[in-house]
């Protein structure tokens, strides 16, 4: 408990910077689309994730197939150190990588297995968290708890680099330091937002690093996991578009990328030479971590969320607690993943208890996603293996001795404890 208010009282500053931000983005959203057109898309968007996920096995299996048939090598992962060690095998003895976004990336503790390589951010949010030391604080904009002033600081501590604390100048120095990383690395590592069952990979972006990360590196390495899979490129272009709206609150991203392969030509007597202008190799690399368990779950609707951030957005636990709601991933949805990919009692460390139930994520959420009703399950998982609050523990004693959950209560006197509901 002690931990926890010590929590609430350092975060105080990151509510400061996040909220203002945060409140915008609906206001983006709701200019973007009228209410009507917006459940449209997420009508749209719950049915092809319903469809997908209890079709997974097949649509995998077409996936990995058509896949590998376009000339991407697909390896599946069991788990996060299984990942790590294909992706250092296709690494080789290459000392630069550089990285687009991906959360899967994180999940799999990439950065870590890569700290005695010269690992780039180049997505600015996470260059930016990257060159502070500091921590994502956003799926979507992990460095939304930084000022343009702290910004600068850090960079003209870290970097030596003398750039004034606006946006404009921060993001003009960045262009230039990241390009020069870009233009020498063999080896380039991106997430994917959407993977077809007909064999395409696809990434969406507004920066348009991405784009050089999956095309100038002679290896392009993709991280992802099977749920992204999906019927149809129309389908997956669809999850673009949510992950545009709900993320960010813009109708449709700047980029788009789809990858159905390395770069080739057949200019030449109309042979197919592998390896043009872009990456002359692709790979995917497929991470479980628990997501096959959860697919024959209760908690298999998890799986149908598209990481577009928008559930953390309006949840006030996340905005008085930020990472200490969470784990690999944040929030409810980190939550509830952490009890597959760590482990039940994990899940209560991170934060099984804190849900308000607002259902804020869920209303907010494109693909109607309940969370706070697999939070209810989940709890009910920890508390019949004993695991649970010890002011839980103290209610229940305090009923079945009292008849009220804040014990002896004398005339005229306040409670000694008074309990949340």
């Amino acid at each position: 408990m002690e931990s926890l208010e010590k929590d609430l009282k350092e975060n105080e500053g990151f509510k400061k910077a996040i909220l203002p931000v945060l409140y915008s983005y609906k206001d983006k959203r709701d200019a973007a689309l009228s209410p009507e057109e917006r459940e449209k898309e997420r009508d749209a968007l719950r049915k092809i994730k319903e469809y997908s996920i209890e079709h997974m096995k097949e649509l995998k299996e077409r996936a990995v197939a058509s896949l590998m048939r376009n000339g991407i090598r697909v390896i599946e992962a069991k788990d996060s150190e299984d990942a790590r060690q294909e992706i250092l095998k296709i690494i080789g003895k290459e000392r630069l990588i550089i990285k687009a976004k991906s959360n899967t990336a994180s999940e799999i503790g990439l950065a870590k297995a890569l700290r005695n390589r010269e690992l780039i951010e180049t997505d600015l949010g996470d260059f930016l968290v990257q060159v502070s030391g500091d921590e994502e604080m956003h799926p979507v904009l992990p460095s939304i708890h930084l000022t343009p002033e702290m910004i600068a600081k850090t960079l003209r501590e870290k970097l030596g680099a003398d750039v004034k604390p606006e946006r404009e100048a921060i993001v003009a120095f960045v262009r230039v330091y990241l390009r020069e990383k870009i233009l020498k690395a063999k080896v380039g590592i991106t997430g994917a937002n959407a993977i077809t069952s007909d064999g395409s990979i696809v990434i969406l972006e507004n920066e348009g690093n991405i784009s050089l990360v999956s095309r100038i590196p002679d290896k392009h390495i993709v991280i992802s996991s099977f749920e992204k899979i999906v019927p149809s490129l129309e389908d997956a272009l669809h999850v673009v578009r949510c992950s545009a709206l709900y993320g960010t609150g813009q109708a449709f991203p700047s980029y788009v990328s789809i990858i159905s392969g390395p770069s080739k030509t057949a200019d030449i007597q109309n042979e197919i030479v592998i390896g043009a202008q872009g990456a002359k190799e692709v790979y995917l690399i497929l991470v479980d971590n628990g997501r096959s368990e959860m697919l024959n779950s209760e908690f298999k609707e998890l799986l149908y969320c598209i990481n577009c951030g928008a559930c953390l957005d309006f949840c006030p636990v996340y905005h008085n607690l930020a990472r200490r709601y969470g784990s690999k991933y944040l929030g409810a949805r980190g939550v509830i993943f952490s009890a597959f990919d760590e482990g039940l009692k994990d899940s209560f460390e991170h934060g099984a208890f804190f849900c308000a139930m607002c259902k804020a994520c869920s209303e907010n959420c494109p693909a109607r996603i309940d969370l706070p009703g697999m939070m209810r399950k989940l709890r009910q998982r920890l508390v019949e293996k004993g695991i649970e609050p010890l002011s839980a523990k103290e209610m229940i004693a305090n009923t079945e001795k009292f008849g009220n959950p804040f014990g002896e209560i004398k005339k005229g006197q306040m409670p000694g404890k008074l309990y949340c509901c």
